[in-house]
């Protein structure tokens, strides 16, 4: 008897077997255990999908449309089975509309990404409770940024300050802006709060172009958050001939046409100063950023970052995006998904002092 009072086995019930019958169940099962990681290893492959690239903001001027259509048009070439590829505008709330839909209904096999306002993802970080993200952006799965964007502060001919002193001093100049939630009412803020600024921020108007042209009919004198991408081509006549000029370059870094031009890190010396603008300005270094939603098999993150890679490598993507103007300055997916989780994890004192004065 065995020690739970049942008899084992005897040798008549063990041949009630079949001969050979444990050769082929152990054959069966190798097959099985062989078979089964081939199964879970199989290729990534596109082929017979659609895929959607979404922008968060409408048809206009040289910006995330373009960036985005570039993106959509060499895409099918670099993903596994050729797609069909195509993009489709889907504006809103600066992009934040996109984004929670991305979060919570999108499918999670890779066939819908997204270019997104750069600084949509911190909403939460910054606005708090009042945020209208519906989203964690850690957990979204970051393919990259196709360019590494530095915005400035222009001022137009003819405006009440003659420069960066006379604005650091603390001269009164207006400034427009597209309204809360967006870098120019952002930035504009923060230096008033931060340098001592007296930019009377003006909102209500619907985007960069309506400013602009208020610049130039001498109805505002400045903007605060205009992209170096898009103002070295959309207001070549202007900066070439003195109309606008930039007196300060907002971001974490210098771009490498500007050297001469202050960057608004170097105007503040404190720590905390420093880390409350690293995390207002951070944005800039995802400057337009692709993004799937979270959930996905990591193989599929990793086939949509190497599409993204080799798109941005591609002689002809480079060639047509040279013509047309745009900016490409590729940031890896791996460097913008650790750029979003340092924000997200900026000490909770610098995070309430942002939220304070952006509620201003």
């Amino acid at each position: 008897m065995s020690r739970h009072g049942s008899a084992p086995p005897s040798g008549a019930s063990r041949r009630l077997l079949p001969p050979g019958a444990g050769r082929i169940a152990a054959a069966i099962l190798a097959a099985i255990c062989v078979g089964a990681p081939a199964l879970a290893q199989s290729p990534v492959t596109f082929a017979g999908k659609r895929v959607t690239v979404s922008i968060g903001f409408s048809p206009v001027g040289i910006g995330y449309d373009t960036y985005g259509r570039e993106l959509a048009k060499f895409l099918p070439k670099y993903l596994p089975g050729n797609p069909a590829v195509v993009a489709e505008n889907k504006p809103g709330a600066g992009s934040m509309t996109l984004l929670n839909t991305l979060y919570n209904a999108a499918p999670k096999d890779g066939t819908e990404i997204s270019v997104v306002g750069r600084g949509a993802p911190m909403d939460a970080l910054l606005t708090g409770e009042k945020t209208t993200a519906k989203f964690d952006a850690t957990k979204f799965n970051w393919i990259g940024s196709m360019n590494n964007e530095v915005a400035g502060f222009f001022v137009r001919r003819g405006a009440p300050v003659s420069g960066l002193d006379d604005i650091l001093a603390g001269k009164p100049i207006q400034v427009g802006s597209a309204g809360a939630g967006s870098d120019m009412q952002i930035f504009g803020t923060a230096l008033n709060a931060v340098l001592g600024t007296k930019l009377n921020l003006v909102p209500g108007y619907p985007g960069m172009n309506e400013i602009l042209l208020a610049m130039l009919k001498g109805e505002m004198d400045g903007v605060v958050g205009y992209s170096w991408s898009a103002a070295r081509v959309g207001s070549a006549d202007q900066l070439k001939s003195g109309e606008f000029r930039m007196v300060m370059q907002l971001a974490l870094d210098k771009h490498r046409d500007l050297p001469d031009v202050p960057l608004v890190m170097d105007l503040v010396r404190g720590a905390d100063e420093k880390a409350l603008f690293r995390l207002i300005f951070a944005r800039q270094a995802m400057g337009r950023p692709v993004v799937a939603p979270p959930g996905l098999d990591p193989r599929v993150v990793a086939v949509l970052r190497k599409a993204f890679d080799d798109v941005h490598a591609d002689p002809e993507f480079i060639a047509e995006t040279t013509k047309i103007g745009l900016e490409i300055n590729r940031v890896g997916g791996d460097e913008v998904q650790k750029l979003v989780d340092d924000l997200f994890a900026t000490p909770r004192a610098v995070v309430s002092r942002a939220q304070k004065i952006l509620a201003n």
